[in-house]
């Protein structure tokens, strides 16, 4: 595969929306690159980014795509995402190895709830947008009403470079605004200059306004000027625009059409001149250094993993350390992807991003240096909003479904894994049903192991609330020597998170010294089999006061079984209360949806510690805590209040008494016949 210089690489990711054409974008690019010999279909599932089975099924992307592309003057690389909310970790994955995101909205639908999350998260970043107004050819699309809404949504610094020529069927081309051009596309997806039509002409001017307008909003001199009345140079406004857009403070706006590769060409023009470099972003070390930004499983080469070449010169056979495990890696052979065509890379430079198969031990977010200090910040994903419990539906199949989750989840970073430490299920978190569902999808269609999935069950507790004293007398006599042992303790309540004590008082040789452990171990073995309602006992003081002991009959396994049978005794007269546990809760969304939050949050029993209003962002965050109970469902159940703009994170924080409407559930729980 050719190679250019650094200055000539440019490292864009596709985002947005889902349906705003991405995915068509993607091939429109490629097939104007000569990389593909058509621009696919979504209903036919042949598009050169969704290639799973499940992204043709679903008819959206889940995993970002690599498009290398290039030109004898030009390598662009072009980074696929989803714009489904629950796959928003493909957009965190691709945000360190590009400079530039091209942010696609559709001119035929509004602007939804996903694609402010994502601005938002490029905002986080700080990253340079370029907004490409897709889908101007559809049935109903209106680009004015989509750069109006465009700056409601994402502000004054919303520049709209362009105008369309035609609308709907009849779309064909572009007015330039900075160079006052008409470009239109016959039979070509390359533009010819055409005379501005005079009822454009017109137009032009109250839209060029808006164009100054977003350009200069970063720039106070130009402000000045420009709000003084003074005419701003071509020069001047194309300077001013590199800068914000570099800054992250301009967003130009062009229009066009994936399928009719209408302005497809000028997108890449735009991204080749005002796009930033990587030499401009990337450190100028000599030594190579590169981060790996995603792994997946490729059915013919195993573990894949997709990095970005920060400095140096990375070569075949090259050795680099792991940063974060300082492990030797040995780097393979060098190759880039077109979709899921692999092409062979004799070197890459500062800047490049290449695929690497089988390495040994990195993983997403890795640095892999010869500076083994090496300071690159690490990627940083959402953190998981719903759990599940996961059975496999062959139960033989146990270990074999967690292996496969744990293979997903190093696929994909905003999944997690872990074990039920009561039911020994598999646990599996990620951001959203959709998100688990099509995952356990691939586990069965790669790994061959079928799962279901329910709500995780709560960890509830049992403790006391009144001292209580109780004997337990075990005796058995079965000819020859029986079994004796008599215990009397004596119950406390301890403080919450205090966990057990067990305090010897015995005096005169009640009990022989050598079996009061045995005491202690069926004590706390009865502890850990529950109390009432089958939950571990915790923060109880347990005093062994006296007993009773026979020469004979008396032994390790007559006092462990006296000790058990006086804890349930003095169990079921200390008050027992079940505990439950609480969680600490943090959600930020846009400030009107407050109140249905904390409306929502009382019916959920949660007790609201904080409010915090930001008047720049118009976000407000909201801190409490709340049962783990009710917030089984709060992934969806925020979505839903907040049409998907809210986002939250939850943390374990103490146990506290239970009310008397979730005991009432328990005990209903526990007549059941199959409780």
């Amino acid at each position: 595969m050719a190679q250019v210089g650094s200055r000539s690489i440019r490292n864009v990711a596709l985002v947005g929306q889902a349906g705003s054409g991405k995915t068509l974008l993607a091939d429109s690019l490629a097939f104007l690159f000569k990389a593909s010999k058509r621009i696919g279909k979504i209903e036919d599932g042949n598009t050169l980014s969704d290639s799973d089975p499940e992204e043709i099924k679903h008819k959206h992307s889940i995993s970002l795509t690599l498009l290398a592309l290039t030109r004898p003057d030009l390598s662009l690389n072009v980074l696929d995402t989803p714009g489904v909310a629950d796959f928003i970790g493909e957009i965190q994955s691709a945000l360190p190895a590009v400079e530039m995101c091209i942010f696609v909205v559709s001119a035929a639908e509004p602007i939804g709830p996903d694609a402010d999350r994502i601005w938002e998260l490029l905002d986080r970043a700080s990253i340079p947008r370029l907004i490409f107004v897709n889908k101007a050819d559809r049935e109903r699309a209106d680009y004015f009403a989509t750069v109006d809404a465009l700056k409601e949504h994402f502000g004054p610094g919303v520049a709209p470079l362009e105008l369309p020529l035609g609308i709907e069927s009849s779309f064909e081309g572009v007015v330039d605004l900075l160079s006052d051009r008409g470009l239109v596309y016959k039979d070509s997806p390359l533009a010819q200059e055409v005379a501005v039509p005079q009822e454009i002409a017109d137009l032009e001017h109250s839209v060029h306004d808006q164009l100054v307008e977003g350009i200069v909003v970063a720039d106070d001199e130009l402000m000045e000027r420009y709000l003084g009345g003074e005419t701003l140079s071509f020069q001047e406004l194309e300077k001013a625009m590199a800068q914000g857009v570099k800054d992250a403070t301009v967003f130009p706006v062009i229009v066009g059409s994936a399928v009719k590769e209408i302005g497809i060409d000028r997108l890449v023009d735009f991204i080749t001149e005002i796009g930033p470099a990587p030499e401009q972003s990337e450190e100028t070390k000599e030594e190579p250094e590169i981060q790996i930004f995603k792994t997946f499983a490729d059915p013919f080469m195993g573990k894949l993993s997709l990095a970005k070449v920060k400095s140096g010169v990375l070569r075949p056979s090259s050795t680099l350390t792991n940063v974060r495990t300082q492990t030797d890696e040995r780097i393979g052979q060098l190759f880039t992807l077109v979709g899921k065509e692999h092409l062979a890379l004799e070197h890459a430079q500062r800047g490049d991003i290449v695929a690497l198969s089988k390495l040994s031990g990195a993983k997403t977010s890795d640095v892999l240096s010869k500076n083994k200090t090496s300071q690159v910040l690490g990627i940083q994903f959402e953190p998981s909003l719903l759990v599940v419990a996961v059975t496999p539906v062959n139960s033989k199949d146990d270990e074999k479904l967690f292996s496969a989750l744990l293979k997903l989840a190093e696929e994909d970073p905003t999944l997690s894994v872990s074990r039920d430490p009561r039911s020994h299920k598999a646990l599996f978190a990620g951001q959203g049903e959709a998100h688990i569902s099509i995952a356990l999808e691939r586990a069965a269609r790669k790994f061959g192991v079928e799962a279901t999935y329910a709500e995780p069950e709560i960890p509830y507790l049992e403790s006391i609330s009144a001292e209580a004293a109780a004997e337990g007398k075990y005796k058995k006599q079965t000819g020859g020597h029986g079994q004796y042992g008599v215990a009397n303790i004596r119950l406390r309540p301890l403080a919450r998170g205090e966990g057990f004590s067990f305090l010897d008082e015995i005096v005169g040789g009640a009990i022989p010294r050598n079996f009061i452990p045995a005491v202690e171990k069926g004590i706390q073995e009865a502890m850990a089999h529950g109390g009432n309602f089958g939950f571990p006992v915790v923060d109880v003081a347990v005093h062994l006061v006296d007993g009773k002991y026979h020469p004979v009959d008396s032994s390790e396994m007559s006092f462990k079984m006296a000790g058990s049978l006086a804890f349930h005794e003095a169990f079921s007269q200390s008050s027992p209360v079940v505990l439950e546990p609480i969680d600490e809760l943090t959600v930020i969304a846009p400030s009107k949806f407050q109140g249905d939050i904390l409306g929502d949050l009382n019916s959920k029993r949660a007790k609201v510690s904080k409010t915090d209003l930001d008047p720049e962002t118009k976000r407000a965050t909201l801190s409490a805590l709340v049962p783990r109970s009710e917030m089984k469902r709060y992934a969806t159940d925020l979505r839903a209040i907040t049409s998907g703009q809210g986002r939250f994170t939850l943390h374990e924080s103490h146990y506290e008494i239970a009310p008397p409407t979730v005991v009432s559930k328990l005990q209903q729980r526990k007549d059941k016949p199959n409780g």
